[in-house]
């Protein structure tokens, strides 16, 4: 069973870059199942083969314990902890052979809290790895491009798993931002002389993009279809070396 992990900001269009792949891999005559670890999500674009909103609810928990919004998504995502074991064994039961899991809409709700690190952990598999979906219209700004790859390293640093950043709503980009954000990422240098940061900033910046802190983006679109094939391929090139076969169960 492998299973791909989709995390990312507030607005990203991660639920949304679910649907789209997922739909697109049943056109290949791929078999996928869709798990939704978001107990507060109030509409999602897909249906789900496991819904943790089937048993944990963020509006449920507010009633309940008269709790503020933020605080009952917090209760609610820490709850979904006690559901891990069951989740996994209605994945098994379900038996498709990749899993795409849509987080939490907050990603500082699940990324940088116990409860997310111990999900992930819980649900992989042998063969697992996170999506970072990251939204173009922010990444086409300087400052937006260098916080989101240190976002999406921070999520490397606490997952653990091996990571694909992918750059969604990609048919909103103009092409000059296009060609920026790549020369950004293949050249930080181009970057950092174009930011307006202190210096020992920017050595700080220099130092990540040296270790492999700034990754390739991947440029997708949800809306349009843009770049879903080039997603699965990164997905299956990770698991099966990238043999252009469908992943085995």
């Amino acid at each position: 069973m492998y299973t791909v992990f989709f995390i990312g900001t507030a607005g990203s269009g991660k639920s949304t870059l679910v649907s789209a792949l997922s739909t697109w891999m049943d056109d290949q005559g791929y078999d996928v199942g869709i798990v939704n670890l978001d107990p507060a999500a109030e509409y999602l674009p897909y249906v789900p083969d496991i819904d943790i909103r089937d048993r944990i609810s963020a509006r449920e928990i507010m009633k309940q314990y008269k709790l503020g919004p933020n605080a009952s998504i917090i209760a609610a995502v820490d709850m979904v902890v006690t559901e891990a074991e069951r989740i996994k064994e209605e994945m098994e039961v379900v038996g498709a052979p990749i899993y795409l899991i849509d987080t939490p809409g907050q990603m500082e709700l699940f990324a940088f809290r116990q409860s997310g690190a111990y999900l992930i952990q819980k649900l992989s598999d042998v063969h697992s790895l996170v999506v970072y979906v990251a939204d173009a219209v922010y990444v086409q700004s300087i400052d937006g491009f260098a916080t989101t790859m240190l976002l999406a390293l921070s999520s490397r640093i606490r997952f653990r798993k091996p990571q694909i950043l992918a750059v969604n709503k990609a048919d909103l980009l103009p092409e000059e931002a296009l060609t920026n954000i790549i020369n950004w990422a293949e050249d930080p240098d181009t970057l950092l002389e174009s930011i307006d940061l202190p210096t020992y900033e920017k050595e700080i910046l220099r130092s990540i993009a040296n270790m492999g802190g700034f990754v390739e983006p991947l440029f997708v679109s949800a809306k349009t279809g843009e770049g879903l094939d080039k997603l699965y391929y990164q997905i299956q090139l990770h698991y099966t070396g990238g043999e252009d076969a469908q992943l085995p169960p």
